[in-house]
Parts: C-alpha cells; sequence; structure tokens
C-alpha cells in the first residue's frame, strides 16, 4: 500500500476514534443528566451531532498530525505534543463556532463552559488515539508475524471451487 494511502486510512481512522470517543463520553454525560433531570431527550440528539463533527475534526487532526510528525513511529511522539494538538483543534472549533453564530447566542458562562469542553475533548481524544495507536502497535509488532490486510493470494469460496470444479468435469 503507498504512503498516501496509509496515511488516508490512518486518517479515517482517528476520525473514527475521535467521533466514538466523543459519542461514547457524551453519552454517559448526557445519561447521567438525564437520570438527574438536568437534560432532555433532546440534548442527547445533540451527542450524535456533535460525534460526527468529532469525525471530521479528527481527520484534519491526523492530517496535521502526518504534516508535523512526519516520518516519526507512534513510540517516538511524545504524548504531551499530540495533546497539545488535540487541545488546539479544540480551541480552533470553538473560535470557527464563535465565529459562525456561537458569540451572538451564547453568554459568557456558556461561551466558557464551551471552550473548556471542546478543549478537553479534543485533547482527550487525541490522547486517547494516540495511546490506541501505541497499543495496536506493540500487538502488531510482538508474537507470531501477523499478515496485513495487502500480503496472501485471494481464493474464490469454497462453495466456488466446488461449483466450479464439477463444471470443469
Amino acid at each position: 500500500m503507498s504512503r498516501l494511502l496509509r496515511i488516508i486510512r490512518g486518517m479515517i481512522g482517528t476520525g473514527l476514534i475521535f467521533g466514538a470517543g466523543v459519542g461514547v463520553v457524551g453519552s454517559m454525560l448526557g445519561l447521567l443528566g438525564l437520570l438527574l433531570g438536568k437534560f432532555s431527550w433532546n440534548d442527547l440528539r445533540m451527542v450524535a451531532r456533535v460525534s460526527v463533527v468529532a469525525f471530521f475534526v479528527g481527520v484534519v487532526f491526523s492530517g496535521v498530525l502526518a504534516i508535523t510528525a512526519r516520518g516519526r513511529v507512534f513510540d517516538r511522539l511524545s504524548l504531551r505534543y499530540v495533546t497539545a494538538l488535540g487541545a488546539g483543534g479544540g480551541l480552533l472549533y470553538f473560535l470557527l463556532i464563535a465565529a459562525l453564530n456561537g458569540a451572538r447566542v451564547w453568554s459568557a458562562s456558556a461561551a466558557i463552559g464551551n471552550l473548556t469542553i471542546l478543549i478537553l475533548m479534543g485533547a482527550g481524544s487525541a490522547a486517547g488515539m494516540l495511546i490506541v495507536a501505541r497499543k495496536a502497535n506493540q500487538a502488531l509488532t510482538s508474537g507470531e508475524n501477523t499478515r496485513s490486510l495487502d500480503e496472501g493470494t485471494l481464493e474464490a469460496p469454497s462453495v466456488r471451487r466446488e461449483t466450479e470444479q464439477r463444471s470443469d468435469r
């Protein structure tokens, strides 16, 4: 697989990790708020929207990381550096929302709350992504040699092979 395709695959995977992480944490907090009577079911719908946005933020974050950390393996990346990049992504997303419409409708406390949540979610998602990537790298490099997706031969399913053998007779 070419380098560009591996980078694109990694960017999509990072976006999925960001989206899933934000979705799980947001759902847990939303359900807790629902049980305490602070949120409604409509508030939980926002979690799905934020998870989709987190996917795109993760893709962009991964692209920036691919450019800034070019050639370094996951074990050589600093957790602080990656977490800071994630927090910076959360800050940039906050500024984008504020520029589009948020600054007009947020109170000061809502703006501070949104800033805090977005920075923490960005930093946490980035740190989680690096930890998962390091664990996956350790699992792939230790023990038996695992075949990657582009290795091996393509075989027809056994049912198809049996049918083809019968028709050859």
